[in-house]
């Protein structure tokens, strides 16, 4: 453990000193006009036990929105829910949306840099904009593909990472009404008879959108942490101030932040 606090420590310090001289004009790089990376095919069949499986859902910065793009420098690769195979993992990932960078990508090589896991597979589902409620009616179509697809890999999760708030945050919904919703969303993953640990940031911050209801899904975030369903606490995302967001909004991550968000995902993940 210390030996992955002091990585994380000296990572957030390089990157934070090297957003600080590059990340000044990162958000004025038009990423609609840089090609996405050619995908490089792996199999997914595991290469050894040490494997972390990880599948990504939320909203945004969840998903490929952050202003700098990673190509993964160890062994992480990317499930795509779409077709069932696996890439290696480069930005942006297959399986969110959004044309950015991805938090997902930076926390494998953390993750393999710290001797945690040999390998990486990160299966990303996240949707920009997605209210809890969107996530778990209207788009839980991604999340019984997603089961699908998984399940004829013969793949199993070995965690759930759920990072999303920022639209809640603008409505009225009640810290009781987030905790419910969110259990409904994490009974679809073990009633397909995934069990794996569900963490569950605390996230709120997007300044464009004005969030009045902060409170109520800082709450329902809280108070929807289950023994019976597994589903932990995991990191608090809103500690990412505006030094690490995209000055233009207040809300996605730029380099830096997109860095902090994968090295705070690390510390939580048992």
């Amino acid at each position: 453990m210390l030996r992955l606090v002091a990585f994380l420590i000296v990572g957030l310090l390089i990157g934070t000193v090297a957003g600080k001289l590059l990340t000044s004009n990162a958000h004025q790089i038009d990423l609609a006009a840089v090609a996405p990376p050619a995908r490089v095919e792996r199999s997914c069949a595991h290469a050894s036990g040490n494997t972390a499986i990880i599948v990504v859902h939320g909203q945004s910065n969840a998903g490929n929105w952050g202003s700098a793009r990673h190509t993964a420098r160890e062994a992480v690769d990317n499930f795509d829910p779409l077709t069932g195979k696996c890439f290696a993992a480069a930005d942006p990932l297959l399986g969110a949306d959004g044309i950015g960078g991805s938090f997902a990508t930076r926390l494998g090589d953390i993750l393999i840099q710290a001797g945690r896991y040999d390998r990486v597979i990160v299966v990303p589902l996240a949707i920009g904009s997605a209210s809890l409620s969107v996530l778990n009616n209207e788009r839980a179509d991604w999340i019984t593909n997603a089961i699908l697809k998984l399940k004829t890999a013969g793949l199993t999760p070995t965690h759930f990472l759920f990072q999303q708030g920022e639209t809640d945050a603008t409505s009225t919904i009640s810290a009781e009404q987030y905790a419910s919703l969110l259990h409904q969303l994490v009974k679809r993953f073990r009633a397909a008879g995934f069990d794996a640990p569900f963490y569950l940031s605390r996230s709120t911050k997007c300044d464009r959108a004005e969030p009045k209801n902060t409170a109520a899904v800082r709450a329902g975030q809280l108070s929807a942490v289950d023994d019976a369903l597994n589903i932990r606490q995991g990191p608090d995302t809103d500690t990412i101030g505006n030094d690490g967001r995209n000055p233009s909004d207040g809300c996605h991550m730029n380099e830096v932040g997109t860095l902090a968000n994968a090295a705070l995902w690390a510390a939580f993940i048992k």
